[in-house]
């Protein structure tokens, strides 16, 4: 039996399943189904058509089944047949390790392009990389693949000492990924020496140039990509200061972005009708400036008096540029609530953490939810969701009711998706700092989506998403207490220290509740640069923010807001 669970993680255990069942009275009929597992497994190959049926099952027992039969063809020397049932499983609950078995088991089928895609999955991990140099004999390929995989180094030394444009090409992604743009420059000067016309690595080689601070040869490379590179050189030329110049970039662009900063660019040079036009494609698309659009359309109309107009613009305007200009919103759409459900998985899943408290059971739970909630109904996943908030999960609560919730908007949707996650927490923190209590839950929404252990590329860390210099300042400096690394992933110390940072920014900013928001995402030194000649109304604010991700993020973290303000009282 030991030789069968071999590694995986959420199978590594079960082995003490069999030893509890030695000595347990009674066992309910969701637990026995797991009982009939392994005992099955114990007696293979007779048990062959047993394991076959439960493996046929859409459930947790379903899934291990098929590894279990999948792991006994192996032994078999029947790799095929083991590929197709670690697949079938794998399309039931994917984890890394069941990819990494089934991506070996696919090499001793003789499958190695089926396993090479697998393996690209799960770069940079070590046995990956070891599994692309040992499956792709071209160089090139290989550095390609492990770079895109975030495996440099080991990209660089595949590539180092090969020759030829392609390889000049690959060594200089993977050195401009590194974070040595002064090296990668020379590399994509000698592949451009034969491929002049290659817009894409034009746009690469002008990134490469401003990262090494050589800003001028940047904006001829951009132009030098044509529509391809016009909305990177608009970007460039605006912050040089050659506002005309940008404008004519941008405009060459297909890029809604880029068409939004050069209607900005003509609205500012008084260019008015220029921008309404642009403004006015804008806010009929689908893309993320449709809402700044129709705000920028609503700014201008009611200053001009045209108020038919402004209204028009004003039924495209967000919850949140709404807010921000006064203008009233109807409510949400709510479906009416479906009639309570009791799901299989829920039963299974209480069955197993009871019978098996010591942590085994909950991890056997977890893989039956989690299957649950992504082939349930609406009703059925609305109650899985709702016992994750029994549980106090709120990420997965979360996530079950953010998936519903676009299909059912009802009101128990909105409460998974909204949830008073730590709410006991959340009001001491707000209490003492003296901010809103669902500001404080919609920023936590936005920048982590409720996972305590959430760690963002630019290594911000926990709820409120903090990085750990500006962590440490607000403990040591401010607030007097330990500062511990490690505590940015307990809920109160991460909460405390992020609801003192929202205070402290809207402190700064008088009060402001939307220029804290963009400034806990931007930063308010930016934040203060960008706004520099002055904002006429609150509305303005947003098409001062240079920034896309922090307009977004003002967006989100308020239209958040306003919904938790709305589900549970202002």
């Amino acid at each position: 039996m030991k030789a069968v669970v071999g590694s995986l993680v959420l199978l590594g255990l079960l082995l003490s399943l069999t030893a509890f069942l030695l000595w347990m009275p009674s066992i309910s009929p969701e637990v026995g189904d797991y009982t009939r597992l392994w005992e099955a497994q114990d007696r293979l190959p007779g048990s062959l058509r047993e394991l076959e049926s439960l493996a046929s099952r859409d459930d947790g027992v379903g899934w291990q089944a098929r590894i279990v039969l999948g792991r006994w063809h192996a032994a078999q020397g029947l790799p095929v047949a083991a590929a197709d049932q670690f697949s079938s499983a794998l399309a039931l609950y994917a984890t890394s390790d069941l990819r990494a078995e089934l991506a070996r088991t696919l090499e001793t089928a003789g499958r190695a392009a089926e396993a090479l895609g697998e393996w690209q999955q799960l770069l940079p991990r070590r046995d990956a990389v070891q599994a692309v140099l040992r499956l792709e004999p071209d160089p090139v390929r290989a550095a390609s693949m492990l770079t895109r995989g975030g495996a440099l180094s080991d990209a660089l030394s595949v590539i180092a000492p090969i020759g030829g444009t392609q390889a000049a090409l690959e060594r200089a992604r993977a050195l401009a990924a590194a974070g040595k743009p002064d090296e990668a420059l020379v590399e994509f000067e000698r592949y451009l020496a034969s491929s002049p016309g290659d817009a894409g690595v034009q746009v690469e080689y002008g990134r490469a140039l401003e990262r090494a601070g050589e800003r001028e040869k940047a904006v001829v490379a951009y132009r030098a990509a044509g529509a391809t590179g016009a909305y990177a050189a608009g970007l460039l030329l605006e912050s040089l200061g050659r506002e005309d110049e940008a404008t004519v970039a941008y405009r060459q662009s297909a890029e809604p972005e880029a068409k939004w900063r050069a209607a900005r660019l003509l609205e500012a040079r008084g260019q008015t009708s220029e921008a309404l036009s642009l403004y006015g494609e804008l806010a009929q698309g689908t893309h993320r400036v449709r809402d700044d659009a129709a705000l920028r359309l609503y700014l201008i109309y009611t200053r001009r008096g045209e108020i038919a107009k402004a209204s028009e613009a004003a039924r495209a305007l967000s919850p949140a540029f709404a807010w921000l200009v006064g203008v009233s919103r109807p409510v949400p759409s709510l479906s009416t609530d479906p009639r309570p459900a009791s799901p299989a998985a829920v039963a299974q899943a209480n069955a197993l953490i009871e019978a098996f408290p010591d942590g085994d059971g909950r991890r056997w739970a977890e893989v039956e939810l989690a299957i649950a909630s992504t082939r349930g109904s609406a009703p059925e996943r609305l109650a899985i969701g709702e016992w994750y908030v029994i549980q106090g999960d709120w990420r997965n609560a979360f996530r079950v009711g953010g998936a519903v919730l676009v299909a059912a908007p009802c009101p128990r949707a909105y409460h998974l998706s909204y949830p008073l996650a730590w709410w006991d927490t959340v009001l001491r923190w707000a209490g003492v700092y003296e901010v809103d209590p669902y500001l404080i839950l919609a920023v936590i929404r936005e920048e982590s989506g409720f996972s305590p252990t959430a760690v963002s590329s630019s290594d911000a860390r926990g709820l409120m998403q903090l990085l750990p210099s500006t962590a440490r300042w607000i403990a040591e400096d401010k607030l007097k207490i330990p500062y511990r690394e490690a505590d940015l992933f307990s809920p109160d110390y991460n909460i405390r220290l992020g609801t003192w940072y929202l205070r402290h920014l809207l402190d700064q900013f008088e009060g402001d509740l939307a220029w804290a928001v963009a400034a806990y995402n931007g930063g308010p030194g930016n934040l203060r640069r960008w706004t520099a000649g002055g904002t006429t109304t609150p509305g303005d604010l947003p098409a001062f923010l240079h920034s896309t991700e922090t307009r977004e993020y003002l967006v989100k973290v308020l239209d958040s807001w306003l919904i938790y303000r709305w589900l549970y009282g202002s």
